[in-house]
């Protein structure tokens, strides 16, 4: 299940966002705490979901992830099934506690909820993916990028759905050279495929910014 916010909520996420973009927190957390005293998760979760994982990303930039892990928590508890929830959390849990086992639950969950969707199967199996590698088991990591470079890009509908967040983490490492730039100029294609012009120069400097990792193996 995807969430699918109502135009009032987007309304109202726009506005939170745009405060947290000019800087100004300390309004855009009372303007969230507020949208979610209105809210009945009874009524509509998906409002209130959609409401506390904002809070969520608020305390994220304020550099708070124990309060961002309790609002992507209540998220995640009025929406069980929703797959983007449990990749924002299982992402959380690799990049801010290192807790790589909890995440693997959520990812592998996030498959059979939602099987069948090329967007949330990439999601989730980068997720996967990063999660062995940070907890060093690179053979594992290694197989799920095998995984996704086989299956590709079939089916996404825009190139922006493409993660190229497990393949920065093997460059980084300098490890699985040849499958990273497979994974990166298939990702070009595609996106010149589906004509998008602003993904397809982001690739390209991409390529450009591993450019000597690739030279030099």
């Amino acid at each position: 299940m995807e969430l699918v916010p109502e135009k009032k909520v987007s309304n109202e996420i726009y506005q939170a966002f745009s405060l947290i973009k000019e800087k100004k927190l300390v309004e855009a957390e009372a303007f969230l705490k507020k949208e979610i005293d209105r809210s009945d998760p009874k009524s509509g979760p998906e409002r209130a979901a959609l409401l506390e994982s904002t809070l969520g990303f608020l305390y994220r930039v304020k550099g708070d992830p124990k309060a961002a892990w309790r609002a992507y928590e209540k998220a995640e508890k009025l929406l069980p099934e929703d797959p983007s929830l449990k990749i924002i959390s299982a992402r959380f849990l690799i990049d801010e506690f290192a807790q790589y086992d909890s995440a693997l639950k959520k990812a592998k969950q996030v498959l059979k909820l939602a099987a069948g969707s090329p967007s949330f199967e990439h999601q989730a199996k980068t997720t996967m993916g990063l999660a062995y590698l940070r907890k060093g088991e690179k053979k594992k990591a290694r197989d799920v990028l095998q995984e996704i470079l086989k299956k590709g890009f079939d089916g996404m509908a825009s190139a922006e759905n493409i993660d190229f967040n497990l393949v920065e983490a093997f460059l980084r490492r300098n490890l699985e050279l040849d499958q990273c730039r497979q994974f990166i100029e298939k990702a070009l294609t595609f996106a010149r495929v589906k004509k998008e012009p602003k993904r397809t120069v982001f690739i390209e400097k991409l390529i450009g910014s591993f450019e000597q990792v690739f030279a030099h193996p």
